[in-house]
């Protein structure tokens, strides 16, 4: 696979500080001629990023604009990025590789997908995905709903804050924010390797006292733009 021409990549997507200037550590690089830069360009929203599980997102289409009414998502995940747990849902998801070749394993069955190739999960596979490339992998996704979407976000938004870690870094989400926002999404995703039934016990028992000490749930803040535009280094703009 031929690698990126560091001369000429657009380089963008960096944490930034308090004053606005970038920080040092992962930077998202994009052919600048490539299709996922042409797709973030004319993205109506801005730039989201999670330091902690090495990824980079813009929402393309919510569900008003989308033609089929499911919100579109294009996504980057670094070589060392984080992969969700197997989980499913009860609805299609819909999986194409822009750049790069993204790992799609469903039922735990791995299908690489080279640019331009897609694949569609059937409702009710447990599925995942991953980059096991040396490079950055965009996709484009299809998501079950703008409610998947709110729960990325407001995950994304809370490594920003320095939520899961205690020392305020960036840092993968904790067992509590899990519990606490997949509570939201029980209707539509569920982990694959927890019985049903031990995940709505968890819920039942954790997310009050998780609620009481000052956890919160899906957090709408995170889907404006401002605060994407303060947290981290916008491109085309």
């Amino acid at each position: 696979m031929p690698t990126l021409d560091a001369s000429r990549c657009l380089r963008t997507g960096r944490p930034l500080d308090a004053s606005g200037t970038p920080l040092d550590g992962s930077a998202l690089e994009i052919d600048p001629d490539g299709r996922a830069a042409t797709l973030l360009r004319d993205s109506p929203r801005a730039l989201a990023s999670s330091p902690g599980t090495g990824t980079w997102a813009t929402l393309l289409a919510d569900s008003d604009s989308s033609p089929d009414g499911r919100p579109v998502l294009l996504q980057w995940l670094a070589p060392d990025a984080s992969s969700p747990p197997a989980h499913v849902h009860p609805t299609t998801e819909t999986f194409e590789a822009v750049d790069g070749t993204l790992t799609v394993v469903a039922d735990g069955t791995p299908a690489r997908l080279g640019p331009g190739e897609e694949t569609t999960i059937e409702s009710g596979t447990a599925h995942t995905f991953r980059n096991d490339t040396d490079r950055v992998v965009a996709f484009r996704a299809e998501l079950p709903s703008m409610r998947t979407v709110r729960a990325l976000y407001t995950l994304w938004g809370l490594d920003h804050t320095g939520a899961f870690d205690d020392d305020g870094g960036y840092a993968e989400p904790d067992l509590i924010h899990s519990l606490v926002i997949g509570r939201e999404l029980s209707d539509e995703t569920m982990l694959a390797a927890v019985p049903n039934v031990v995940q709505r016990i968890l819920w039942a028992t954790v997310c009050p006292v998780a609620s009481a000490a000052g956890y919160s749930g899906i957090d709408d803040s995170y889907l404006d733009d401002r605060f994407w535009q303060q947290h981290v280094e916008q491109p085309f703009r």
